[in-house]
């Protein structure tokens, strides 16, 4: 024990180390430490950790922490820090090095303290600049002691932070001190600037490092000290974000001195002691299970979404598959936000606790939600002033319902719904707790599965999707379940060592690690299978096993989970595919088998837009719904970019294992058939024969899997193997009358040509796709599939022509020949395809024109033809596609003229011309589709010019005009495209001058101009684009000045004039203009070399008086300026300008340097 010579009211301070003191220590097991934080003082420092903190009620050397709190908080334990803070010293004495101070107390706090160690909840007092003391105590934990278990210890208990006068932003005492010295230095000046200069990096640090969960309040002082004659912090210094604030009148030492207990400051502070108390509790018993393993991983960037999409609605909707995560997400934003409303209630499981009519499917009561509502919400039975019991909700249901919905109306309330299961449920939740029409600032997170439960009440919800894990993170999660906590891999691997180290099998390390990069890969960043695996795993570590044994234990797990067997190890191991499964059996038939077949296949090398897998299904309407269902209940995924349907590979396994169990695991009765193997199993003779099988895959079966017998059709010649026919006709029958989709994808040639189907086929999809270039012709077999809705052939790479029997394909919505490098012409039978709705022509290199009879194709609603180089011109028939709604022509580069036909194309939604460098002019049929949004002709780089008629889109969207070299000008009727909100005309290189017309693009946002090195000027009607937000005028070299008009750009927020050499942004007009922009709130704008122009460069230089000199303190320069190019906030007058080199010695605080350059603007 330290000896104190002040004798103390209540005891005396335990001096636990240099640095930590304690002033009460609880005779029971603490629940709270609360640590105080001095801040600067003007005599000596040894004692500040006490003085401080006097009360002011007349009882000698009577420390508050000491007496008053302890009897509020018995149950505390409270500290106080001690640290050299003397503003008599100088500051290059080391009294205000943060980082070291930081770094000290760390340590001293953890090892010596023991502050932070017993996982009970740590707040900060601090006074002034105790305050950044604290905030450094943090971010040296945080950045300084990643790897120290107790430094780690401290930052995961911490839960608040109460500021008492904290110059967040820095004290006005330094301009005071500076103005009353008029330059001079001293101690106490010195310690003043370096701290406004710490502030700022430490306010940076502390925001990355702190935790969302954290409480803060803030408490300000009114008035001025007796010693500088003003508030030391300000109020708008004094604030802590959006923490709780308090202004007191008191000044900055007083502020921490209360009179008596009935002070605001005390009873302030109080109230936050027992708010971090009341927060703790509720996140201790929110939930059993630990948050700390994904909390660590993943959740802050997830929290943060969260809670920007209820800044903007009052209902958030958390969906996701199961076992992604929704629920621990769902409690982390819970307990990091429920502080800031008057009342929170989690409902966990809801779906679970609803009573409900098996026959009728209704809700009877939701007795088991409301009962933890009214709890909660602190909501008593109105006879006996109790806690709400079951008895008395049925006995009083309809007052205790009101009491509620007064409560809701009344108050700002947050509640998370977690797995709400069913509309009707949410519904009937919602009108009980009157929320739709309750406290607007209230807000609702509902977590669940599918999209359609929340729909209803769009626009008041916002939709947040909970993704995967991305590589790493989840390498974090499944190493903290397998290797009994570790967060490291230092950690990992020694625990792993240590395990192979009992029978020397050290060697079989690389093994394990191998085996751990597999099981994270098969798992593919799903949380749930992250834990599961990585506890089963784990736990072979800790039984008797051999190091051998345990690999082979862990390679057998990864089988089951690749094949969505049972794991081992009981219920916990089996939840994973329960979980994955309570979607699945919630869907419909169809949905059923539509979620079936895509996971068997069309989830691998196989994947397709949803438009093609609706045409696969038979183009009905009522697919589009069902497979969108399956979306809404986040069984599959459609990608926005290109519609591509996607499935998760957990779903995929647990749909493929469905298939499996349907057929009791026997390949002959399985309904699907994805993997060679199996079908191996089911080859008889020279015949696949099943009643059941709807698909089949033969991708990857050559001739060497299995043995076909072979047959020349001759009649007694005896049948061979196919290893042994050469140069015969074979045949290899396909006898499933149910089959709907066949697989030959990267098919071996004889299989494909011995392919014979049995009887009437019902085959609606069949994959051709990368055959052998050995096949030159579509096979024979292919006339038999007058049912075939999806013919994918793309990159046969041997595909010289299609045979005319193509037409027999009558039911025929896509053909996909895309890739198909050696074809040269399609048949005049393709028109017979009258049912074709999407034609891939893409690649199709060798393919010089089309066949008269393509205008037959009237249902034709995409014709892609992008990349087919000897294509130069295309049929007058191409205006016949009447249903048209887009054409791809990108990259057909030989291609000189369009048809002015294709002004018929009255549907037509996108053009895209793209990379058609022979294309000289565009037809003036071309403003006649007049339903286009978008037009893209970037990189025609022969396009001279735009026809008139292009002003009679309007409803062009967007038109793409970048790298249209030859593009001298832009006809006048541009202007009429008023719905435009882009136009891009980057690397246009001979285009001159703009059209008045321009101004008339109203709803303009963004115009690029990058590279436009022969436009000298801009119209005087571009200050009329008032929606204007981005305009790029990078490199362009001719460009002398913006019109006057730019001014009136109110909403513009970028402005780049980088490499626009000639630009003469010195000039008195062009400054002017500038700083008219900034202060219309114009952010970010670069000046011709690059620099960033920062307001300064004003009008206000323009008249003298209106500069300061941080050189000699002048305030009213009066001949020229030199202002600093980097630091936006340094100017010297002319004559310190000339002695520069001796500012070291008379320049404010600053980050100027010597070297910095500096412009001269001159004083009028």
């Amino acid at each position: 024990m330290g000896e104190v010579k002040e004798k103390f009211t209540h005891g005396e301070p335990i001096k636990l180390c240099d640095s930590v003191f304690r002033f009460h220590q609880p005779e029971g097991p603490a629940q709270l430490e609360v640590v105080f934080v001095h801040g600067l003082v003007d005599d000596h420092w040894d004692d500040a950790y006490w003085k401080t903190w006097l009360a002011r009620d007349g009882t000698p050397n009577n420390v508050w922490p000491m007496t008053w709190l302890p009897a509020e908080f018995p149950f505390a334990q409270v500290y106080a820090l001690k640290y050299d803070a003397s503003i008599k010293q100088t500051a290059t004495d080391g009294r205000m090095d943060l980082f070291l101070v930081g770094e000290n107390l760390v340590q001293e706090m953890v090892n010596f303290g023991g502050i932070g160690q017993n996982g009970v909840p740590v707040v900060f007092v601090c006074h002034g600049f105790g305050g950044l003391v604290a905030k450094q105590i943090v971010v040296s934990a945080k950045n300084r002691f990643l790897q120290d278990r107790k430094a780690q210890n401290l930052l995961q208990n911490i839960r608040g932070f109460c500021f008492y006068s904290t110059p967040h932003h820095g004290s006005v005492l330094a301009k005071y001190l500076h103005s009353a010295k008029r330059g001079g230095k001293g101690p106490l000046l010195e310690n003043m600037e370096v701290l406004n200069t710490e502030t700022s990096r430490l306010s940076d640090d502390f925001e990355k490092a702190k935790h969302p969960s954290w409480y803060f309040a803030s408490a300000a002082e009114t008035h001025a000290t007796s010693q500088y004659k003003q508030m030391v912090v300000e109020e708008a210094s004094s604030r802590y974000g959006a923490g709780n604030y308090l202004a007191l009148s008191e000044n900055y030492a007083d502020i921490v001195r209360p009179k008596a207990k009935n002070d605001s400051s005390y009873l302030w502070l109080t109230i936050s002691l027992r708010e971090v108390v009341k927060r703790s509790n509720v996140s201790s018993t929110l939930c059993e299970e630990s948050l700390v393993p994904e909390s660590f991983v993943r959740l802050k960037e997830q929290e943060e979404a969260i809670n920007r999409l209820l800044q903007e609605a009052a209902i958030v909707g958390v969906v996701g598959m199961g076992g992604i995560g929704k629920t621990t997400l769902a409690k982390a934003v819970y307990q990091s936000i429920c502080q800031n409303f008057d009342r929170s209630s989690y409902l966990d499981n809801v779906k679970s606790k609803a009573s409900l009519d098996a026959e009728k499917l209704m809700i009877l009561s939701l007795d088991d939600v409301m009962i933890t509502l009214l709890k909660d919400f602190g909501i008593t039975d109105r006879k006996t002033g109790s806690i709400v019991q079951h008895n008395a909700l049925k006995d009083s249901r309809n007052d205790l319902l009101e009491d509620l919905k007064k409560y809701v109306h009344q108050h700002k309330v947050l509640v998370v719904v977690d797995d709400v299961g069913t509309e009707e449920i949410l519904d009937r939740l919602l009108k009980d707790m009157g929320f739709l029409t309750g406290n607007k600032e209230s807000r609702l997170i509902v977590t669940c599965r599918n999209w359609q439960v929340l729909k209803e009440y769009v626009p008041l919800v916002q939709r947040y999707d909970v993704e995967f894990m991305s590589s790493g993170k989840d390498i974090e999660l499944f190493r903290y379940h397998a290797f009994q906590g570790a967060r490291t891999v230092e950690q990992k691997q020694r625990i792993l060592y240590d395990f192979l180290w009992k029978d020397s099998s050290e060697h079989l390390m690389d093994e394990f690690e191998i085996m751990c990069g597999d099981v994270v890969r098969a798992c593919c960043g799903l949380p749930l299978s992250l834990e599961v695996m990585g506890r089963l795993l784990g736990s072979y570590l800790k039984d008797d096993l051999s190091s051998k044994q345990c690999l082979d234990c862990w390679k057998g797990a990864l089988e089951k989970l690749k094949n969505a067997e049972p794991l081992e190890g009981g219920d916990d191991n089996d939840k994973l595919w329960k979980v994955l499964q309570i979607s699945y059996d919630a869907l419909g038939e169809n949905e059923k088998n539509m979620f079936l077949d895509i996971a068997c296949f069309f989830s691998d090398t196989i994947q397709y837009s949803e438009q093609t897998l609706i045409w696969i299904w038979g183009g009905k309407e009522s697919k589009l719904n069902e497979l969108r269902h399956l979306k809404d209940r986040c069984l599959v995924k459609i990608s926005r970019e290109d519609g591509v349907v996607t499935m998760h590979d957990q779903l995929r396994d647990m749909g493929r294992g469905v298939v499996r169990r349907q057929a009791g695991q026997k390949v002959k009765k399985m309904s699907r058939l994805w993997d060679c193997k199996d079908v191996g199993e089911l080859v008889q003779s020279n015949e696949i024969k099943s009643k059941q099988i709807e698909g089949l895959s033969l991708y990857g079966l050559s001739r060497n899997d299995v043995s076909i017998s072979l047959k020349d059709g001759m009649e007694g010649e005896s049948s061979k193997t196919l290893k042994e026919g050469k140069g015969k006709r074979y045949s290899f029958k396909l006898n499933c009358p149910k089959m709907r989709f066949l697989n030959l994808h990267m098919g071996d040639e004889n299989v494909i040509e011995a392919i014979n189907i049995e009887g009437t086929s019902r085959v609606q999809w069949l994959c051709l796709r990368e055959l052998s270039r050995a096949i030159s012709e579509v096979p024979i077999f292919l006339q038999q599939c007058n049912k075939l809705c999806v013919l994918d052939m793309s990159e046969c790479y041997g595909l010289v022509k299609l045979s005319n029997t193509i037409s027999k394909l009558s039911n025929l919505l896509e053909l996909n020949l895309s890739e198909c490098r050696g074809l040269t012409r399609l048949p005049d039978s393709i028109g017979d395809l009258v049912k074709l709705s999407k034609l891939d022509l893409s690649g199709c290199k060798s393919l010089i024109c089309l066949p008269k009879s393509i205008g037959k194709l009237s249902n034709l609603l995409e014709l892609n033809l992008s990349l087919c180089c000897g294509l130069t011109r295309l049929r007058d028939s191409i205006g016949d596609f009447v249903k048209l709604s887009k054409l791809d022509l990108g990259g057909c580069e030989n291609l000189t003229c369009l048809p002015e036909s294709i002004g018929k194309l009255s549907n037509l939604l996108e053009l895209n011309l793209n990379r058609c460098w022979g294309l000289t002019s565009l037809p003036d049929s071309i403003g006649d589709l007049v339903k286009l949004p978008k037009l893209d002709l970037s990189y025609c780089g022969t396009l001279t010019c735009l026809p008139e008629s292009i002003g009679k889109l309007s409803n062009l969207l967007e038109l793409n005009l970048i790298g249209c070299f030859q593009l001298t000008k832009l006809p006048d009727s541009i202007g009429d495209l008023v719905k435009l909100p882009k136009l891009d005309l980057t690397y246009c290189r001979t285009l001159t001058c703009l059209p008045e017309s321009i101004g008339k693009l109203s709803n303009l946002l963004v115009l690029n101009l990058i590279g436009c090195q022969g436009l000298t000027r801009l119209p005087d009607t571009l200050g009329n684009l008032t929606q204007l937000q981005k305009l790029n005028l990078v490199a362009c070299r001719e460009l002398v000045e913006l019109p006057q008009s730019s001014g009136c750009l109110t909403q513009l927020s970028r402005l780049h004039l980088t490499g626009c050499r000639k630009y003469r942004w010195m000039k008195a007009s062009q400054i002017s203009l500038l700083h008219k922009l900034k202060q219309h709130g114009c952010s970010d704008i670069r000046l011709p070399d690059g620099r960033p122009y920062h307001g300064k460069y004003s009008t206000k230089y323009c008249s003298a008086g209106a500069a300061y000199c941080d050189g000699c303190g002048l305030d009213d320069i009066s001949t020229k300026c030199w202002h600093c190019d980097i630091c936006p906030d340094f100017n010297l007058c002319e004559s310190c300008y000339e002695r520069r080199h001796e500012l070291d010695q008379l320049r404010r605080q600053s980050e100027h340097v010597e070297d910095h350059p500096m412009t001269a603007i001159t004083v009028l």
